[in-house]
């Protein structure tokens, strides 16, 4: 009797941790999609990325974007010539604009000197102090 007890509470065991388990992989994966889905709405669709000529680092933007020296901007730029805060491109009723930000060696848009509020399309070239930076979709 003793031993027939034994193995039945083996089984309940088991089948408890079987059930547990079953439990906690389906919660995981519930949270794991939904955490897919959040980052997925987060992600406006229309904006762009800055790509760095020559060697392609990818800068992705967002809605404001400062630009320049300064480690706390959204594009963080390893250029001496370049000021703390150079330049801000930002989006505007779905269309790209960019102005210096009295940067001390300026902006330019495809050679251009930027002397106000500029707009940009994909594919244009912004050079900052000696940086450039190609406008593309995300």
């Amino acid at each position: 009797m003793d031993s027939a007890f034994s193995v039945l509470l083996w089984i309940v065991r088991l089948a408890f941790l079987g059930l547990l388990y079953g439990f906690l992989i389906r919660a995981f994966a519930s949270v794991q999609r939904a955490l897919a889905d959040e980052r997925a709405a987060v992600r406006p669709a229309g904006l762009a990325v800055l790509v760095a000529r020559p060697g392609g680092a990818r800068h992705p933007l967002r809605a404001v974007n400062a630009i320049g020296r300064d480690p706390g901007g959204d594009v963080v730029l390893r250029d001496d010539a370049a000021s703390a805060r150079h330049a801000v491109i930002e989006l505007v009723a779905g269309e790209w604009w960019v102005e210096d930000a009295g940067s001390t060696n300026g902006t330019r848009v495809n050679g251009h000197p930027v002397g106000s509020r500029t707009r940009l399309r994909y594919g244009d070239e912004v050079t900052i102090a000696r940086t450039t930076l190609r406008l593309e979709q995300a």
